[in-house]
């Protein structure tokens, strides 16, 4: 009801169960933009004759300072070290450390920080493999925040396409890689991967066991012969479903658990 006097949102707070000879208290919040003491006092006959409010009620007008929200999250955004290479740091707060290639990422809508157990798994299974194979041509399907496209570039892979269905993915994801310098060294496209052309040496796709399974057949088309596929998003009851879907063209080598997500590499 406080809507209709132009709260942007409330809610209620318990603070006294009912007892014996004692009522239930509860507190109700509303917040406004600006709250006069007369306008607090027509709300509050509103609400006290519709019987929301009990006569012994108290009402108090508290003002409260913005200790700058929108900004505030970014502090919980610290550097982050992925496995032996890898130095995930956001834009505001750039950080380097020997031994490690950083890679820049500004949150926004798309998905890929580093911090989800999926993408962790998979950024894991692309560093391995990069550490001990050369790829010239990778594909990153759901690309999401380009962070697996823009790693893949950094470890070495001469040509990266990325691909995604969301165009807010995209601006994010193009966004990244120009944070990263790589711009113009990867081709970002909302083309579905069934229209993409060529075999990849190797493909990453971090998205859900959803979407994985219909799409395994446009997967395996896409890989060549010896190559590598890296799937993720995948909880740990899955596993046996995702894997089926990708056999027996595909051989599940190795299974990395972050948690209850599982990231599965295959080799052709």
């Amino acid at each position: 009801m406080v809507s209709a006097f132009g709260a942007l949102g409330c809610e209620t707070r318990n603070l006294r169960g009912r007892s014996a000879g004692k009522p239930a208290l509860s507190e109700l919040r509303a917040y406004f933009h600006r709250l006069s003491p007369s306008a607090a006092r027509r709300i509050t006959r509103v609400l006290t004759g519709a019987g929301l409010l009990s006569g012994d009620h108290e009402v108090r007008i508290n003002r409260l300072v913005d200790p700058g929200w929108a900004t505030m999250w970014q502090k919980r955004f610290e550097p982050l070290r992925l496995g032996r290479r890898c130095l995930i740091v956001p834009p505001w707060k750039p950080a380097s450390m020997k031994g490690r290639e950083s890679i820049v990422i500004q949150p926004g809508q798309a998905f890929g920080t580093g911090h989800h157990g999926s993408t962790r798994g998979a950024l894991r299974l692309i560093e391995e493999l990069f550490q001990s194979h050369r790829f010239r041509r990778v594909l990153d399907v759901g690309t999401g925040s380009g962070i697996l496209a823009i790693a893949m570039r950094k470890w070495g892979a001469q040509e990266v396409i990325a691909i995604d269905i969301d165009p807010v993915a995209l601006e994010n994801a193009g966004e990244n890689a120009r944070l990263n310098h790589l711009n113009k060294s990867i081709r970002f496209s909302a083309a579905p991967v069934a229209s993409i052309r060529g075999r990849f040496d190797l493909i990453a796709a971090n998205i859900l066991s959803s979407v994985l399974v219909p799409m395994a057949a446009a997967l395996k088309q896409r890989l060549r012969p010896g190559g590598f596929l890296v799937l993720a998003g995948i909880l740990a009851r899955e596993v046996d479903t995702v894997a089926a879907a990708y056999a027996p063209e595909l051989k599940l080598i190795r299974i990395r658990a972050e948690r209850t997500w599982r990231a599965l590499l295959f080799e052709r």
